[in-house]
Parts: structure tokens; sequence; C-alpha cells
């Protein structure tokens, strides 16, 4: 029975240590925003952080090979690869065809309201 407790010691820090290292993501919301709308906003960013995460990170970074970044996409860019996904571009990326229109705007919002890390 000690050894249950101890075992589940273990597990609560370790996982506890790897929240507390992971790359943190935070949004640029207006301070004025209307706290039961950030609320939501903030669980619509999160939802597209991991779809980010499922469809895109492999070849931008973050979560993957060893990358800590996502990397800082200008609004232009965010809004020429959306235009290339309603086009069904063949030049855009392959994970974008297997993401619905929906899940697209979630990946981009969340690209849109991240803050933008200026260390690189």
């Amino acid at each position: 029975m000690k050894h249950s407790y101890f075992l589940v010691l273990i597990l609560i820090t370790m996982f506890s240590w790897q929240c507390a290292t992971g790359p943190k993501i935070t949004y640029n919301i207006p301070p004025n925003y209307p706290k039961e709308k950030k609320d939501k906003l903030i669980a619509d960013l999160d939802k597209g952080k991991e779809l980010y995460k499922i469809n895109c990170s492999q070849c931008h970074g973050i979560f993957t090979k060893g990358e800590d970044k996502i990397p800082n996409f200008t609004n232009k860019q965010i809004d020429n690869y959306a235009a290339r996904f309603m086009r069904r571009d063949p030049k855009n990326h392959a994970a974008a065809i297997k993401m619905s229109t929906a899940q697209l705007n979630e990946v981009l919002e969340f690209l849109r309201y991240k803050k933008v890390d200026s260390s690189k």
C-alpha cells in the first residue's frame, strides 16, 4: 500500500514538472475584451493550438523534433495561406487538405492571437 502511494506521488511530480517546463503560449487579447467572451475565445484558441500540434507542428516546429517555438507568422502569411486553402491550391500544404474549413480557421485564429516571440 505504501508503495502505491509513493508511485502516485512520483507520477504526480513528474507530470507537474513536465507541465511547468513545457513551452508556454500566451495570447494577445485586448485588455478590455469582455470576460465572458474572453473565456470562450481562449477555449477556441486552445482548440486551435491542439489542431496546430496535430496537423502543422511536424513541419512548423514545436512539440516535435526538438523544436521549442512556433514560427511567428505574419498576418499576410496567414491570409495567403487561408486564400490558398480556399482555392484548394495544390501548392498548399498537404496537412491542410485533411482539415475542414472550420478547423483551419481555428488554427489560423490561434496563430493570429498567439503572442509573437521576439527572441527570434
